[in-house]
């Protein structure tokens, strides 16, 4: 079995997995003489953008997006997570909590709870809202997408603290491509969520619940819908002056897909006959960077016409890029792909904070920029260099795990049809507990023996480095590493499965069914406890910060901190991470 500690030397590019051992005390309000309040707060981030792009690009950008904000602004280039589950869900519920799943709740984007599944950000009590139709109609007998709510969300995040401290003549808006972006960062009572299925849209958690009016600057997105101006059009290399070759990779690499119809290689068509279908043109369209283009658009709207930052009392506003994930993970970090849309990043936050100088004010704002989780590379590219990689299938895994069972518990299941695996939403796995009780053993018990079953070396092929029972993620449990304390800041006991399966480094799970065996696989995924997914950056940029890197060990979830400070409101209630010490140093 392969140890993370052998592979450690390849990830020299990386910070080290103990980096969550930065400082986990109770946030003090913030001082009186430091950095002045803010009219507008603003928290960036961009979904998959791994904590080495940075540095590693470094020398492409150009002068006023990351440049300027690294220069200008605080760049802690020793970010990890501290927690193992690193999903976009989780991610956006950390940031602006102030602390992990094992309090906030939000362990997964989806869970599986009392035997059925259920989404991070929604729920079928409330439906969506636009007032326009969907780009595309239901499938028939199809249940309708569950409505947008923060509700599953148990910590209070630094948006309904302001709220409280201000109530409506503070304002706090959430955009991005996905709902859940939108929705976890804002908590319980913004004036907005939104984001886009074709549409930009909202639920009625909004609407009917808390009374918000669908505004005239979101329907200007609507009908006519401004995404439909990159019909026809082709996503081009950004930087026909750079060997893209040479700071990424070829422009074909083994396990590329092929990015919603577009194509492995550039140039990546956005019109022809495959697109003519609205909803097929819709994710392409964001599974490229005109994605981020059209929410920059979104996001210039809203301030412009909710006049944020433009009075006496602070607003906060949540943008959330989606399209750098969906290009990680269609091409995989290493590509041309993903360096062209970090190079288009870098000029469209130059674009942003030109226009953020002019709209509230240079010195009037502050931005903290950072990544829900980092990702992982292409398993072939891996094997190429000469690395241990594979992609494993949780379909053999779950099923080699329900013959083990089945032969373990003989007598239980010769009178029993149904399955010891009651779900499977990676990385927990639930065991059906009628089968549990009727074996005559504890839940404990049959976990364990399923735990030690998945890492035996006969099962090696299955890929599984470490599983945790819940006995062994229990608070009174010493971590025995650090990848064991991180499942721990990841497991929460009412949502969580039995058992948390942690594959070895560089191996991603995948979904190809078993009646799929001819299906070729492609892309990659996040959601380890490893560097590769741990590691994002955190810049902050605003009044009183002295520029330049700094190489304190912080967390992402010090932003929740880091904002209450610009806007001289407490922490929330659960955050756990300070203002980092070396963030007002000169």
């Amino acid at each position: 079995m392969r140890s993370f500690a052998a592979l450690v030397p390849l990830f020299a590019l990386l910070a080290g997995i103990g980096s969550f051992a930065a400082s986990r005390t109770k946030p003090a309000p913030p001082p009186t003489d430091a950095a002045p309040r803010v009219k507008l707060a603003v928290l960036v981030v961009f979904d998959q953008m791994r904590g080495d792009y940075l540095a590693r690009w470094r020398p492409l950008f150009g002068a006023a997006g990351f440049r300027r904000l690294t220069t200008e602004g605080a760049w802690f280039n020793d970010c990890h997570y501290p927690y193992g589950v690193t999903t976009t869900g989780p991610g956006h519920a950390s940031i602006l909590t102030g602390t992990c799943p094992d309090r906030h709740g939000i362990v997964n984007n989806n869970w599986n709870e009392k035997g059925e599944d259920v989404y991070c950000a929604g729920d079928a009590r409330y439906a969506l809202y636009a007032p326009a139709p969907p780009p595309a109609e239901p499938k028939s007998g199809a249940k309708p997408p569950p409505g947008g709510t923060p509700e599953r969300l148990l910590s209070e995040t630094a948006a309904d603290v302001l709220k409280r401290t201000y109530g409506s003549n503070a304002k706090v808006f959430g955009l991005s491509l996905k709902d859940r972006s939108a929705i976890l960062p804002t908590g319980r009572a913004p004036d907005g969520a939104y984001w886009f299925d074709g549409r930009v849209i909202t639920s009625t958690y909004y609407t009917e619940r808390l009374g918000r009016t669908y505004p005239d600057w979101a329907k200007r997105f609507v009908n006519p819908n401004r995404a439909d101006r990159w019909f026809g059009h082709s996503w081009e290399r950004f930087r026909p002056d750079v060997d893209y070759a040479r700071f990424s990779g070829p422009d074909d690499s083994p396990g590329e897909g092929g990015g919603s119809e577009k194509g492995r290689t550039f140039p990546h068509p956005l019109g022809g006959v495959r697109f003519l279908e609205p909803a097929a043109f819709y994710n392409a369209l964001a599974n490229s960077p005109c994605g981020n283009d059209l929410l920059l658009d979104v996001a210039w709207e809203c301030i412009a016409a909710e006049d944020l930052g433009g009075d006496s009392v602070p607003d906060l506003l949540v943008v959330s890029f989606s399209s750098n994930d969906l290009v990680g993970h269609t091409w995989g970090p290493d590509s041309q792909e993903v360096l062209d849309i970090t190079l288009r990043t870098d000029a469209l936050m130059a674009d942003f904070l030109r226009f953020l100088d002019a709209k509230v004010g240079k010195d009037q704002y502050a931005v903290v920029l950072t990544a829900d989780h980092g990702i992982c590379p292409l398993p072939e590219v891996s094997v190429g260099k000469g690395r241990d990689a594979r992609r494993v299938n949780r379909f053999v895994l779950q099923e080699r795990t329900e013959q083990y069972l089945r032969s373990r518990f003989s007598k239980v299941q010769a009178t029993a049809k149904s399955s010891w695996i009651e779900a499977v939403s990676f990385p927990w796995l639930y065991l059906n507990p009628r089968l549990v009780q009727a074996s005559g053993r504890s839940r404990e018990e049959v976990a364990a023996a399923v735990a030690r079953f998945l890492v035996e070396p006969a099962q090696r092929e299955l890929g599984v480095a470490e599983a945790f029972t819940r006995a062994d993620l229990a608070p009174a449990v010493p971590p025995r590493s650090d990848v064991h304390q991180r499942m721990k800041r990841s497991f929460h006991p009412a949502r969580c499965g039995d058992v948390g399966i942690v594959l070895a480094p560089l191996d991603v799970p995948s979904e190809r069914k078993p009646n799929e065996i001819l299906k070729v696989e492609t892309g990659t995924t996040h959601g380890s406890p490893y560097d590769y997914d741990t590691h994002v950056p955190l810049i902050v940029f605003g009044p009183g910060i002295p520029g330049g890197a700094r190489n304190e060990p912080v967390t992402p979830q010090a932003a929740a901190a880091i904002v209450s400070h610009f806007l001289r409101v407490p922490p929330p209630a659960d955050a756990e991470y300070p203002v980092p010490a070396s963030l007002f140093a000169r």
